[in-house]
């Protein structure tokens, strides 16, 4: 009888542990920790990624002098790139040129019609 009730206490152990980690690993999923960790893995993949691939284009013969390719020097390509204020306010000069949120303009016409 004592072993039927050790064996009953170590299912239902067994089954709550399974229940807290499932629920710790969806906070886990949920906590900023998880964003930065999932960033960087990211990151590095990009990182390895795009020299990989500068390398083999080198390594095949890439004309560099003769068809220059500034987006393969990455420091120059971040430092290039407008800030997201720059950016919304073209966006939003864009719309105001093309007169307003667009709501007033008419759909185009059919070519069937």
């Amino acid at each position: 009888m004592l072993e039927a009730e050790l064996e009953e206490v170590k299912s239902r152990a067994a089954r709550d542990a399974e229940r807290l980690k499932l629920e710790g690993k969806e906070e886990f999923l949920k906590s900023p920790e998880f964003d930065t960790l999932l960033g960087k893995k990211a990151g590095g993949f990009f990182k390895n990624g795009f020299f990989g691939c500068v390398a083999q284009w080198r390594s095949n013969g890439y004309p560099e002098e003769e068809h220059p390719a500034s987006f393969l020097n990455v420091q120059q390509a971040i430092a290039e790139m407008p800030d997201e204020e720059e950016v919304q306010e073209d966006e939003e000069d864009e719309d105001e040129e093309e007169g307003g949120n667009g709501s007033e303009a008419t759909p185009p016409s059919s070519p069937l019609s």
